[in-house]
């Protein structure tokens, strides 16, 4: 079996400090990282300069996402309806390109359905897992307890809204396709195949920078097209449109809110740091969170700035290993100052709780029903 070539080389990292000089692209990266200053890093003074700084930025990230995917109609089709107690809970499919069909969980209140008054609705976004069912109470996981994402889907149904929970390329029902060089390996009968795993949202990632594109950016696409799929359904007033996620599925709500305004309202969990401590230094990070370039321009900071002047909520566990608390609470602090100079300081929020890497929605969620009750 090939040996991993970035496997830690002890004897190597004692000659490099005894010649005082650096065997490490790890480190170089870093360095590199701390020897440039974003040019677009937020720093406007005024709305006017938030304008102009904005529609630059707003520019570049898409650019670092690259080339856009052909879109096409979802024609969403209904496979199953079930009655999950107090809401329906469809079972469907929606197509994001011509190629590409996306499953997804549909829960309807029964309160919305009987009322026929429209209600908000809210785009349920997971994270690594075993995709959309952690989220609606179908979770393998579920007779040991839960998981981390504790079912965010769920708690907002039973506030009223209706939820849209898609499944992301490669978890759950679209994690289809077996890795091919695992596959190699355990046919070669290699005693160490056991031991051979890849994340394949980072070699997803690769695929896609071949062709222009990346996994990111494939991701959002799919989220518009599931935003279209959500607004336009009967029970949905589509001018109350939240979104919510954990970990990757809050890097996703991060991005889509910032570059979509059809949705008004944001919990993001899991998600608020630095890409130097994140992605270079503690390197939690995977394909689907990587735009091409980004930290030339600007850090997540700076793409929660986009959302401003909505509303959202950032949620920090005190014990999360990836998104380290500290971090969080020094990007929240650039963030809060967007707000601030925009005259809406209130509208953006950190919750910081007794937790790790998990969603907690004790503070978002009613932040959240308190932007759709003004807005009703």
């Amino acid at each position: 079996m090939k040996r991993d070539p970035s496997g830690y080389q002890a004897d190597a990292r004692a000659e490099m400090t005894r010649l005082g000089v650096n065997f490490s692209t790890a480190r170089e990266l870093i360095a590199l990282a701390d020897a440039q200053e974003p040019r677009l890093r937020f720093k406007a003074g005024t709305p006017a300069e938030w304008r102009i700084w904005r529609r630059r930025w707003l520019a570049h990230v898409r650019r670092t996402l690259g080339r856009c995917l052909e879109a096409v109609a979802p024609t969403p089709r209904i496979l199953e309806k079930q009655d999950a107690g107090d809401h329906w809970r469809y079972r469907l499919i929606f197509r994001t390109t011509p190629r590409m069909w996306a499953p997804a969980f549909l829960l309807v209140p029964k309160t919305a359905a009987i009322s026929g008054r429209p209600v908000p609705g809210v785009l349920a976004i997971h994270g690594h897992g075993y995709g959309n069912v952690d989220l609606v109470g179908l979770s393998p996981e579920e007779k040991r307890g839960g998981n981390v994402h504790h079912n965010y889907g769920l708690a907002a149904v039973r506030r009223g809204w209706v939820v849209l929970a898609p499944e992301l390329r490669g978890f759950g029902q679209r994690a289809v396709d077996e890795d091919q060089l695992a596959a190699l390996i355990r046919r070669r009968g290699d005693p160490e195949a056991k031991y051979f795993k890849r994340d394949l949202c980072n070699v997803q990632n690769l695929k896609a920078n071949l062709l222009g594109y990346t996994h990111m950016g494939m991701q959002l696409h799919d989220l518009r097209a599931a935003l279209g799929v959500l607004r336009a359904r009967p029970e949905v007033d589509a001018g109350r449109i939240g979104a919510c996620g954990l970990s990757t599925g809050g890097m996703l709500a991060l991005f889509l809110t910032a570059l979509d305004p059809r949705i008004g309202v944001a919990v993001i969990s899991g998600t608020l740091t630095s890409y130097r401590s994140y992605a270079l230094q503690i390197e939690t990070t995977c394909g689907s969170q990587l735009p091409f370039g980004i930290l030339q321009g600007g850090d997540l900071a700076d793409i929660a700035c986009l959302i401003a002047p909505r509303p959202v909520c950032f949620e920090s566990g005190s014990e999360d290993f990836g998104f380290l608390p500290g971090e969080a609470r020094r990007e929240f602090r650039r963030i809060k100052a967007c707000y601030r100079m925009l005259g809406v300081p209130e509208r953006v929020r950190l919750d910081t709780f007794k937790g790790g890497h998990e969603w907690h929605g004790a503070v978002g969620l009613p932040m959240m029903a308190k932007w759709f009750d003004r807005r009703g």
